[in-house]
C-alpha cells in the first residue's frame, strides 16, 4: 500500500509560536481528544485486536489540519495531512496498524503538541506508507475471499478440543456472563449500530475467545475467532459508509450465524463437564450458578430507597417513641386515680352505714367508676404492651434494613487494582513522552472501594503519576550518578485504615524544592513565608497557578492542577497530606471515605440551624467552658499541644452573620479538623456527636456553593447539609477573624 504524502514544506525548523495565541487555544482541546482516543486506541491493538483509528481521532485530527491550514501554519498542517493520510489508507476492512506503526503516529502526534520541528515525523510517516507496515493490503482483500464466508467444514477441519477438566468449571461460569452479553450485542446489531454496541461487543468476544483457548475449548475459540474477523467487517462497513451495504448486511448475518454456532459449542462443552464428573466417580465440577446483569444507575437507586426506608423507619421510632411515653404517663394517671378514687370508696362506705339514699347512690357511682376505671388500666397496659412489641419490630427491622444496606453497598464496590491496565498505560506513556524510564508498583492494592469514588479519583490519581513522573523523577543520567537505579519508581498503595481508604502516591525522585517553591510563592506574592515550616511551603504546591517549572510544556509549567486534586479528594469528604523528603521523593497519602450513599459525620448547631461535617474530617473535639471560653472567643485563638490555632467561627466560614445567643456565650465547642500541614479549629455553638447517615445528593443549585459535598435526613425530618469545612476555608472565607501572630 502506497499513500503519496507531501514534502516538508520548508527545511528550516519553523518559529515558535506565542504560548497564548489564538491558535493554541484552538488546538489545545482537539490535541486532548486526540490524546484520549489514541489511549484506547492503543489499549486495542496492545490486546492483539486488528483495528482502523477511531472515527472521533479521525474527525478529530481532520479539524486539527483545517485549523492550522487557516492560521497558515504550514508545518503543522503538512505534519497533520500525512497523519491523516496514512490512517485512511488503513481504513477499509481487515486493515489496521501494528505497534511500531501505532508509536509513530503517537510520536506525530506529539510533534503536533509540541509545535517544533516536524522533519522527522514526516519522515517516519513516508516510511510507515510502505506496504509492510500495514496488517494487510487492498489486492488481497479484493481478490481473496472474506476468512468467515469458508465453508465450515473447512474452518473447523482437524480442530479437536483438549480439556482441561480443572479449568472447565471455571471457565463455564466465566463464559455464560459473555455468552450473555455478546448475544445482548448481537441484538443491538440487529436493531441499530452505534460505535458503543460495537466497542462492548468486542470485548467480551475477545476475553472468551482467550479464556476459551486457555481450557483446551478449540473449536469454540476458533468459532470466536472468526466472529471477531466478521465484527470488524461490519464495524468497518458502517464506519466508512454510515449505511448497511450488502456487503455489510452478509458480514452481520454471517456473524449471527456463527453466534448460534458458538451456542452449539457451548452447549456441548456443558454437556462434557456433566459427563467428566460421571466418569471414574470425580468429583462433580461446579457448574455457572444463575447469574444477572445489573446497571448501577438501578444499584444507586435501590440503596436511594433503602435509606428512605431507613429515614422512614428512624421518623416512625420517633414517633413509636413518643407514644411510649405517653402511654407511659398515662398509666401513671390511671394508678393516682385509682389510688384517690379507693380513698372515695372508703369514705362512701362510712356514709352509706350511717343510712341515707344518697350515700347508697354515691357508693353505687364509686363503685362502677372503679370498674371502669380498672377497664381503662388493662387498655393501657395493652396498649404499652403494643407499643413495645413495636418498638421490638423496629429494631427488627432496621437490623434487616442496615444488613440489605451493607449488601447493596458492597454489591457497589470494586476492586482498587482494577484500575491498573489504565494506570500502567498512562505511565508508559508519560514514560514515552519524556524519555525516563518508569516503572509502576502497584502490589499492595487489596482495598475494595465505591465506584462511584474510584471513578472520580481516577482523574488525581492519573495527574499525581504524571506530576511524579515529570516533575519528581530525574533522568536515567542524573539517577546514575547520584548512586540510583535508572528506572524511576512510582508506588501507589490503597489500604483500608478504620472508616478510612487511605491512598499513598509516592516517588523516589528528588522531592520537592521548597526553596524554589517559596521564591515562586513570593513572586506571586505571598507574604509570611519568611518563617514558614515545610509542611506549609510543601502546601503551596495546592495553589493555583504556583509552577517551579522553567518552561510551558503540555505536561507542565502552567500551574494547574495540584489545587484540583485537592479539591477533587474534598469534594468527596476526604483530605490529603504531602511528604517530602529532599532527594529521596515525595509521598502524597488520599484519606477518603470508603462509600458515598452512607457516611459517619459529626452533627453540629448553629444557631437554629444544624450541619454535619464527615466524621473521617475530625481529629478531637474540645469543649471551653468558662474562662477558658470567653479567651478563645476574645482572642480567637486556641492553645492546643504546644501550638496556637486560629479559632474559624462556623459563621464566618458560612459567611454569615454571628448569631446573638452565641455572643458572650460560657461554652463553647471546638472542633480540630484534619488537613494537610497540621489542624484547622472550627468554633461552633453545640455538638451533638456522632451518626452514620445516608447520603443524598444535593440538587444542581446547591452543588454550585463551596463546601456541600451532600445532604442528609435526620430521623425528625430535618434536612442537613454536609459540609467540608476544608473547601470553605479554601474559598477564602475567614473575614472577621483576627488572627494573632504565630497563629497557624
Amino acid at each position: 500500500m502506497h499513500c503519496a504524502l507531501p514534502s516538508h514544506p520548508s527545511s528550516d525548523p519553523p518559529p515558535d509560536l506565542p504560548a497564548n495565541d489564538a491558535l493554541q487555544e484552538t488546538l489545545q482541546p482537539l490535541l486532548k481528544i486526540l490524546r484520549q482516543q489514541g489511549s484506547s486506541w492503543r489499549a486495542r491493538v496492545d490486546s492483539g485486536l486488528v483495528c482502523p483509528a477511531p472515527p472521533l481521532y479521525l474527525r478529530t485530527l481532520t479539524a486539527v489540519r483545517d485549523c492550522t491550514r487557516s492560521a497558515g501554519a504550514a508545518d503543522l498542517e503538512a505534519c497533520a495531512s500525512a497523519i491523516l493520510r496514512v490512517l485512511e489508507c488503513a481504513q477499509p476492512p481487515g486493515q489496521g496498524l501494528d505497534i511500531p506503526a501505532l508509536d509513530i503516529i503517537e510520536r506525530a502526534v506529539a510533534a503536533l503538541a509540541q509545535r517544533g520541528s516536524n522533519r522527522v515525523a514526516l519522515e517516519e510517516l513516508a516510511a510507515l506508507s510502505q506496504p509492510p507496515r500495514m496488517r494487510s493490503s487492498p489486492a488481497a482483500r479484493d481478490t481473496a475471499p472474506a476468512p468467515w464466508l469458508a465453508p465450515r467444514e473447512q474452518q473447523w477441519e482437524g480442530l479437536q478440543d483438549e480439556l482441561d477438566q480443572a479449568l472447565l468449571p471455571v471457565f463455564l461460569e466465566e463464559a455464560q456472563e459473555l455468552m450473555s452479553s455478546i448475544g445482548e450485542g448481537l441484538e443491538a446489531l440487529r436493531q441499530g449500530v452505534a460505535d458503543a454496541e460495537l466497542a462492548g461487543l468486542a470485548r467480551p468476544l475477545h476475553t472468551l475467545k482467550g479464556s476459551a483457548r486457555m481450557v483446551g475449548a478449540r473449536r469454540l475459540s476458533h468459532c470466536l475467532h472468526q466472529m471477531e474477523t466478521a465484527l470488524r467487517g461490519v464495524q468497518t462497513g458502517i464506519e466508512g459508509v454510515h449505511d448497511r451495504s450488502s456487503a455489510t448486511l452478509a458480514a452481520l448475518e454471517t456473524l449471527l450465524g456463527l453466534h448460534d454456532l458458538a451456542l452449539d459449542h457451548f452447549a456441548a462443552l456443558t454437556q462434557a463437564a456433566l459427563l467428566l464428573s460421571a466418569d471414574g466417580g470425580a468429583r462433580a465440577p461446579v457448574l455457572p450458578a444463575p447469574l444477572i446483569r445489573i446497571r448501577t444507575t438501578v444499584l444507586d437507586k435501590l440503596l436511594n430507597q433503602v435509606g428512605e426506608v431507613s429515614i422512614a423507619r428512624s421518623r416512625l421510632d420517633n414517633e413509636v417513641g413518643s407514644l411510649q411515653s405517653e402511654s407511659k404517663a398515662l398509666g401513671e394517671q390511671l394508678m393516682r386515680l385509682s389510688g384517690e378514687l379507693r380513698q372515695w370508696l372508703r369514705q362512701s362506705g362510712t356514709q352509706a352505714q350511717d343510712g341515707g339514699d344518697a350515700a347508697a347512690a354515691m357508693q353505687a357511682l364509686a363503685h362502677s367508676l372503679a370498674a371502669r376505671l380498672e377497664q381503662a388500666s388493662l387498655h393501657q397496659r395493652r396498649l404499652q404492651e403494643g407499643v413495645s412489641s413495636t418498638r421490638e419490630g423496629l429494631r427488627q427491622q432496621a437490623a434487616h434494613t442496615r444488613e440489605l444496606q451493607q449488601e447493596l453497598m458492597y454489591a457497589r464496590m470494586v476492586k482498587f487494582n482494577s484500575m491498573e491496565v489504565r494506570m500502567q498505560h498512562l505511565v508508559r506513556q508519560v514514560a514515552a513522552e519524556t524519555g525516563k524510564p518508569l516503572a509502576l508498583d502497584l502490589s499492595n492494592c487489596r482495598l475494595q472501594i465505591d465506584r462511584a469514588i474510584l471513578e472520580r479519583l481516577m482523574g488525581p490519581l492519573e495527574h499525581l503519576l504524571r506530576n511524579a513522573a515529570v516533575h519528581g523523577i530525574e533522568s536515567a543520567e542524573q539517577r546514575l550518578a547520584e548512586g540510583k537505579p535508572a528506572v524511576g519508581r512510582l508506588t501507589v498503595q490503597a489500604t483500608h485504615e478504620g472508616n478510612e481508604a487511605v491512598i499513598r502516591v509516592s516517588d523516589d525522585g528528588r522531592g520537592l524544592d521548597l526553596e524554589a517553591i517559596r521564591q515562586k510563592a513570593l513572586e506571586l506574592g505571598a507574604a509570611g513565608l519568611a518563617e514558614a515550616s515545610q509542611a506549609r511551603l510543601a502546601d503551596l504546591i495546592f495553589q493555583p497557578g504556583l509552577s517551579t517549572s522553567p518552561q510551558v510544556s503540555a505536561l507542565a509549567g502552567r500551574g494547574i492542577g495540584m489545587d484540583v486534586v485537592r479539591s477533587e479528594v474534598a469534594a468527596l469528604g476526604g483530605w490529603m497530606r504531602v511528604h517530602s523528603q529532599p532527594g529521596q521523593g515525595v509521598q502524597f497519602t488520599l484519606y477518603l471515605p470508603l462509600s458515598l450513599a452512607v457516611q459517619h459525620v459529626c452533627l453540629l448547631r448553629h444557631g437554629q440551624q444544624h450541619f454535619a461535617i464527615p466524621s473521617m474530617l475530625v481529629d478531637s473535639i474540645v469543649q471551653l467552658r468558662g474562662p477558658q471560653a470567653r479567651q478563645a472567643l476574645a482572642e480567637r485563638s486556641l492553645e492546643h499541644q504546644g501550638s496556637r490555632l486560629a479559632l474559624h467561627p462556623w459563621h464566618c466560614l458560612l459567611d454569615e452573620a454571628p448569631e446573638p445567643a452565641g455572643e458572650g456565650s460560657d461554652s463553647a465547642y471546638v472542633l480540630l479538623i484534619k488537613r494537610d500541614d497540621g489542624l484547622m479549629a472550627v468554633l461552633a455553638d453545640h455538638v451533638s456527636g456522632n451518626r452514620e447517615v445516608v447520603v443524598k445528593p444535593v440538587g444542581p443549585q446547591l452543588a454550585t456553593l463551596a463546601g456541600v459535598v451532600g445532604a442528609t435526613v435526620l430521623g425528625d425530618g430535618q434536612i442537613v447539609l454536609i459540609i467540608n469545612p476544608l473547601l470553605l476555608a479554601g474559598a477564602g472565607r475567614t473575614d472577621g477573624m483576627a488572627v494573632a501572630p504565630g497563629v497557624q
